[in-house]
């Protein structure tokens, strides 16, 4: 009898012990759930780019029209909530996170956007920790503007611009360069340059004076295979853009991927992955004479 009661009390511990070990790593999921009742769970993801908060999932996923909200959740707390948006509106969202109707990058890649009315929980701790300790925390690349040259004419400016290209990963990512593509079709491709007169509050970027049809026909000569935690340089130039006038300005440029042709290319490739996404980079108080 004492040993049937011991043997009970041993599996008692032991199932506790069971149980507490299962709640802890629920706890620490991350999961993605629609206001229909579908959800993305961690198990679907392939990994998270911190940088760009794109989730990258393991297969096509259709987001319903019956949708229209969304939470984000690691284990039982709600980190954040938002709503889906239509890429045909052009006012911005009513809720400072929100993902886009229309895939931009197709349907296995999950774009989650922000609107500056709150602050950004995309990257809070906890989302981090839980992608960071199942091994799907990727960090992506980080774009730097080093250096522009401004010269205004009569009626245009031309614009030379340094860029540095940084991987933060250990994969070796595929990305655009313009030595390859062309000036022409880098410019019109990332879509410029955008420059703000600080005092006047006027914008200048490019005129899209020059026809090229073909400047968004991206193929795999397009792309430089960038080494995991390496970086690389760029400068190229445009003298398309509408004219600045004397002034202290904020420029900002957003090194992109293969944007809406995504789908068309096969991420992996054999040296690598073909980077997916925008990195944004500002650089103030630039002086025009």
């Amino acid at each position: 009898m004492k040993t049937q009661n011991f043997v009970l009390i041993i599996g008692f511990i032991l199932s506790m012990f069971s149980c507490e070990k299962f709640t802890n790593q629920d706890s620490s999921e991350f999961r993605l759930v629609f206001s229909d009742g579908s959800e993305i769970a961690q198990s679907d993801i392939q990994f998270y780019d911190s940088s760009t908060h794109l989730l990258f999932l393991k297969k096509d996923f259709d987001l319903n029209n019956f949708a229209p909200h969304f939470s984000v959740l690691v284990g039982n707390d709600t980190i954040y909530q938002g709503v889906k948006y239509s890429c045909l509106l052009s006012y911005p969202p009513s809720e400072p996170f929100y993902i886009l109707d229309c895939f931009l990058y197709g349907r296995d890649i999950i774009d989650i956007g922000f609107h500056p009315l709150s602050k950004d929980l995309r990257n809070d701790p906890r989302i981090i920790n839980s992608f960071k300790n199942s091994n799907l925390l990727r960090t992506g690349i980080s774009c730097t503007i080093d250096k522009i040259t401004i010269k205004s004419f009569d009626n245009y400016s031309e614009v030379s611009c340094k860029i540095t290209i940084t991987n933060n990963d250990r994969i070796s990512y595929y990305i655009l360069d313009p030595r390859k593509m062309g000036e022409l079709d880098f410019n019109y491709f990332t879509g410029g340059l955008i420059f703000e007169n600080i005092d006047a509050q006027t914008s200048s970027f490019l005129r899209w004076s020059a026809e090229n049809p073909d400047w968004d026909n991206l193929t795999m000569n397009d792309f430089t295979v960038l080494s995991g935690k390496s970086e690389i340089s760029y400068t190229f130039k445009s003298s398309d853009y509408y004219k600045m006038d004397k002034g202290l300005y904020t420029a900002r440029f957003s090194f992109c991927g293969p944007q809406h042709k995504t789908s068309e290319f096969e991420l992996n490739r054999l040296n690598g992955r073909i980077w997916v996404g925008n990195a944004l980079s500002i650089k103030d108080s630039l002086l025009v004479e």
